[in-house]
């Protein structure tokens, strides 16, 4: 039986088994081909540099829109290039009624003015990523706009922010370590309907739908008081903390995180890439219940661990797991790519580095206090593929 005498279902399940190379080259064979091809060419959109932007909203029709389900834009340019991103990522934005994932990296900011009633129109957004590609100093994205963008999404479940530069609306810039850049032009930022003019970062914690929020590589060390104009509204599930790149204050960093995981009453998966401190002032709310804890490796010192186990011990954690964030994240993909002898030197690497583990948590689950680790079953360190231990409690 011919192509052309299949049944649409059949076509549709040949479309899923291609590759995306495979659908373009089909897609040029007949216009019924392309026709069916469409939704699979355009469902995943991906646009590496404003160059590629530009050339999307010049040569793509709008009407295409409707088949994007996740688009991926990086505005990156060349050196000598000039030229806002606000107005053809909107355009963009506009056309993909039925987008649901979206990831900005910024090389410069955005017209927030231009962008939140944009933003609010999409209502099928569930996955949010935003960061600043640029330097920070010098392009950095504002706090303010990353929470109206997010707070304009109506459906937004789950929120990633990378490299996000803190207003100093909302932080005495005397209070502001030397070595962090802070925002001081974001006041044009308008005001959210729920949220006001209170856009900093912790009020992330008010959108109702939101289970799932990610802060990485981000300065958090203005939270150790986190102070709502309403108490968190949202039922966040999994927090992901991996502390910033600015080492002037880790202390404070450190409570702060303390101060983060305190005001999310509902989180039960709590990654850490940064350590714990105890606040300097107790809080009078109870401690959450958290089941799971990751630590990252890669950025949490062995020396570290017993000081944060220790202001997690009234969470009433279930179980821990250690690992190297991108071991945790490819499943060890990329180490197939190593030559021979890059892989032996890796795994007699993390072979040292498991026995300082393997040593720091014996020592921990001897001494821990047993009333207040009474839930803890489980501990988990996997370090590289063959390389790992556990501890059933």
């Amino acid at each position: 039986m011919s192509w052309n005498r299949l049944p649409t279902e059949l076509h549709l399940a040949v479309l899923h088994l291609l590759p995306q190379h495979a659908i373009r080259a089909l897609s040029s064979t007949a216009c019924a081909a392309r026709a069916l091809c469409l939704p699979a060419i355009f469902a995943n959109v991906a646009l590496p540099s404003t160059a590629s932007l530009h050339a999307f909203v010049r040569h793509v029709p709008p009407e295409y829109g409707v088949y994007v389900r996740s688009l991926a834009i990086c505005t990156k340019q060349h050196p000598r290039a000039t030229g806002a991103v606000t107005d053809p990522i909107l355009a963009i934005l506009r056309s993909c009624s039925r987008l649901t994932v979206l990831s900005l990296s910024l090389a410069s900011s955005l017209d927030a003015e231009k962008a939140v009633p944009v933003f609010s129109r999409l209502v099928h957004v569930h996955s949010f990523n935003i960061g600043c590609w640029g330097r920070e100093d010098l392009v950095p994205v504002s706090e303010r706009l990353v929470v109206a963008l997010a707070a304009s999404l109506p459906s937004l479940s789950h929120l990633t922010v990378s490299r996000i530069t803190r207003s100093a609306v909302h932080v005495d810039p005397c209070d502001v370590p030397y070595d962090v850049p802070i925002v001081t032009n974001d006041f044009d930022v308008p005001a959210h309907p729920v949220l006001g003019s209170d856009l900093a970062l912790p009020n992330l914690l008010r959108l109702p739908s939101l289970r799932t929020l990610e802060i990485r590589d981000t300065w958090l060390g203005c939270d150790t008081k986190i102070e709502l104009d309403q108490p968190a509204t949202s039922s966040l599930q999994n927090l992901v903390l991996t502390g910033s790149m600015y080492s002037a204050d880790t202390q404070c960093e450190s409570q702060a995180c303390t101060a983060w995981l305190r005001a999310c009453p509902s989180v039960r998966s709590f990654g850490l890439g940064t350590t714990l401190a105890p606040l300097p002032e107790p809080m009078q709310s109870p401690p959450p219940r958290v089941s799971h804890v990751f630590i990252n490796a890669s950025r949490i010192l062995v020396d570290d661990l017993s000081s944060t186990l220790n202001t997690l011990e009234q969470c009433g954690v279930e179980s821990i797991t250690i690992a190297y964030e991108q071991e945790r994240h490819t499943g060890f993909e990329d180490l197939a790519l190593k030559t021979p002898s890059e892989d032996d030197f890796a795994r007699e690497c993390a072979l040292d580095d498991l026995q300082d583990w393997s040593t720091a948590i014996e020592t921990f689950l001897l001494d821990r206090p047993k009333t207040e680790w009474c839930a803890l079953a489980r501990v988990d360190v996997s370090l590289a593929p063959g390389v790992h231990a556990s501890w059933d409690l």
